[in-house]
């Protein structure tokens, strides 16, 4: 019954927190260049309420401290980079697209998992994670440019999605060595951190009002709470990721239904049944 809470949790949290930003992408004037800022307030807002997880568990560190240090490290960098890829992007590639292109995250921990955390690979997620790519060439549509090439917004979804699986790889290594609150807090904050340092020296504006921010930043923090007790209560990472891309067809639907992206929608459902395909043989 856990597991079933938290995965169900996940889906109405990885639903909700993309469409709303989404949303107020295409609705408020954005450019990429500024949205270093607000990626760091919504990160703020994320790790200030992360202090509410020492409820349920108290904060405690151990393992090898270098490890922890380079691992926290680690999260500060790919998850601020995550951070800012998408929000640059977001404005230009729909909600369904965006969902099955940053999951390149899923074989990246997949792959990542195996070598540092010595969780299983099989072939037959390596053939998962093929199917996956050609579900994002089967999607890509406007954003395609060339044979092989994509423009620059579809890249910078998959970049976020890349440094989003070793974001999430490293997190999942300060989870099992210090526990769920410790693991979650140092991540986010690392995060927060970096995206601050980043905002720091760009000096760059934003229009978006204190409450466009503060429900961003709210969504965000459920998304990653539900995330970070997903993995927790599983307990394996390299299942949690492939289960939990079932949310691309949701983000089809939902982006058709909300927020009318209803272009070329049968070969973008072809191409998240493809995604679906190969993100189920991930979990062999």
């Amino acid at each position: 019954m856990n597991s079933f809470l938290a995965y169900l949790f996940y889906f109405i949290a990885s639903t909700a927190s993309p469409l709303q930003r989404r949303w107020l992408a295409k609705t408020q004037h954005t450019t990429a260049d500024n949205q270093i800022l607000f990626a760091f307030h919504v990160s703020l807002i994320i790790s200030m309420l992360g202090f509410g997880l020492l409820l349920f568990e108290p904060f405690r560190i151990s393992g090898d401290y270098v490890m922890l240090a380079t691992a926290t490290i680690l999260c500060g960098i790919s998850g601020a980079l995550s951070y800012v890829f998408l929000y640059s992007a977001q404005k230009h590639v729909e909600a369904g697209v965006t969902s099955v292109v940053s999951n390149i995250y899923t074989p990246v921990t997949i792959i990542l998992s195996f070598v540092l955390l010595n969780e299983k690979l099989t072939n037959t997620q390596i053939f998962g994670a093929t199917l996956l790519c050609i579900a994002m060439v089967i999607i890509s549509g406007k954003h395609k440019i060339g044979k092989y090439t994509f423009d620059k917004y579809f890249l910078c979804v998959l970049l976020s999605g890349i440094f989003l699986g070793i974001l999430i790889t490293a997190e999942r290594y300060l989870q099992k060595t210090s526990g769920f609150t410790a693991g979650a807090l140092l991540s986010w904050w690392a995060t927060c951190f970096c995206l601050g340092v980043a905002a720091l020296f760009t000096k760059n504006k934003y229009s978006y009002s204190k409450k466009d921010v503060a429900i961003t930043g709210v969504l965000r923090f459920a998304q990653n709470v539900s995330w970070v007790s997903l993995v927790f209560v599983v307990g394996n990472l390299s299942v949690v990721s492939a289960v939990t891309t079932f949310k691309v067809v949701l983000m089809f639907i939902a982006g058709a239904w909300l927020l009318d992206e209803r272009e070329d929608l049968p070969r973008k459902f072809v191409g998240a049944g493809v995604a679906v395909a190969g993100l189920l043989l991930m979990i062999k």
